[in-house]
């Protein structure tokens, strides 16, 4: 079951990232992008929710305050790339900085703060994604 609801989540969160960008091309990204983001975290709860409700699964309040903190800083993202594709920045250098940057944070936390050992593959993949990002704002 958790191997679903982690799918869930990572297709409704990349679908909205998509969807930003659509709306920037249209032009439209600024004046509905918060009705917007609203119908995809509404549907991602829901999507949460409903095996949860099936299963007669029940989250106490420590993952409750998580869920929270994690759904604010996902939608604090989202607008942020919300806002960087309305004032002209190219989708070629927003999404590759917003999601190999928040891998790079993530990687780099994990060894920080929980000892994690990482491959040396792991750090190949975070130096190419680094320098892909540059590559592509200096082009």
């Amino acid at each position: 079951m958790w191997l679903i609801l982690m799918l869930i989540i990572l297709l409704t969160n990349g679908m909205s990232s998509f969807g930003l960008k659509v709306l920037s091309a249209w032009g439209i990204s600024s004046s509905i992008k918060y009705q917007y983001l609203t119908v995809w975290y509404a549907a991602g709860a829901l999507c949460i929710a409903i095996p949860m409700v099936v299963q007669g699964a029940r989250s106490g309040r420590k993952e409750a305050l998580w869920a929270a903190a994690i759904a604010l800083l996902s939608l604090g993202g989202q607008l942020s790339m919300a806002n960087a594709l309305a004032v002209g920045l190219p989708g070629s250098i927003v999404f590759p900085t917003a999601i190999g940057g928040s891998i790079l944070v993530v990687a780099l936390a994990g060894r920080l703060f929980f000892s994690e050992k990482l491959h040396p593959l792991s750090w190949a993949g975070c130096a190419v994604g680094l320098a892909a990002v540059v590559l592509l704002s200096v082009s």
